[in-house]
């Protein structure tokens, strides 16, 4: 049995008058999550998912375009097991969306981000499209990003984007195109964590406010979450913000 101890937040932000993002925790969406924290342990024998979908800020249905996804591949994953059925599976829930588009003129244009990590045993599998993000997170809150960001190059002096572009969404277009999504492999032990995360936190805390909210492997994981959710709201708030902090406790045979 595979044991994780997960915290979860969604939230709109300081200025947007909606959130587009969308999560799916274990096969929980969003609803449970909104505005504050909440802490759960998830026991599986068998593969489970963590994920974010950010919808496009501004254009039409982006909350449809994240819950549509992040659905689509949360109920997916007990097929999901190795690089070539993520991708499949990504490129089905890209499709959706097109196809909900196909149905509903009015919508063209709506699309999303979408970041994960699966877990099957000793096994992390991290995927994405666009530039919502996945990090593995070190003891001294240290973090290696296991996704690829979609969208240009971060400014070299600050650290930070200057661009709200993004070179491939699932949707987001008014013709249908293939996505490449990103998928790699990462052994896991018992201890290990990982931060999945909308670019409403990346883009709008400072640097090290990260680490530094990490930085205790023992503190109390809705602490922490918090002092993320400080550091976005601190440089402005001005997109919505979606967090997942887990830590893997125990893996199964």
């Amino acid at each position: 049995m595979t044991r994780v101890d997960v915290v979860a937040v969604t939230h709109r932000g300081l200025v947007r008058g909606r959130n587009e993002d969308t999560l799916a925790v274990a096969g929980f969406l969003s609803g449970a999550f909104e505005n504050e924290p909440v802490r759960l342990e998830v026991n599986t024998g068998r593969a489970v998912s963590f994920l974010v979908a950010d919808g496009l800020g501004g254009h039409v249905e982006g909350f449809r375009a994240s819950r549509l996804a992040a659905a689509l591949l949360s109920d997916a994953t007990p097929e999901l097991h190795d690089e070539e059925t993520i991708v499949a599976a990504v490129r089905g829930a890209s499709d959706a969306v097109f196809a909900e588009m196909a149905h509903n003129p009015d919508w063209y244009g709506m699309g999303t981000t979408v970041v994960g990590l699966v877990l099957d045993g000793d096994r992390a599998f991290c995927l994405n499209v666009g530039d919502s993000r996945c990090y593995r997170v070190a003891d001294d809150g240290s973090l290696e990003q296991l996704s690829i960001d979609d969208s240009p190059p971060l400014d070299p002096a600050s650290g930070r984007r200057f661009t709200t572009i993004v070179t491939q969404t699932l949707g987001g277009t008014r013709q249908e195109s293939i996505i490449h999504p990103h998928v790699s492999e990462h052994r896991v032990v018992p201890g290990d964590r990982f931060l999945l995360c909308s670019d409403g936190l990346t883009d709008y805390s400072e640097p090290e406010a990260l680490p530094a909210a990490l930085a205790n492997p023992h503190a109390d994981p809705v602490d922490s979450v918090n002092a993320l959710l400080h550091a976005a709201f601190e440089g402005g708030g001005k997109d919505n913000v979606s967090i997942i902090l887990l830590k893997v406790v125990e893996i199964g045979d």
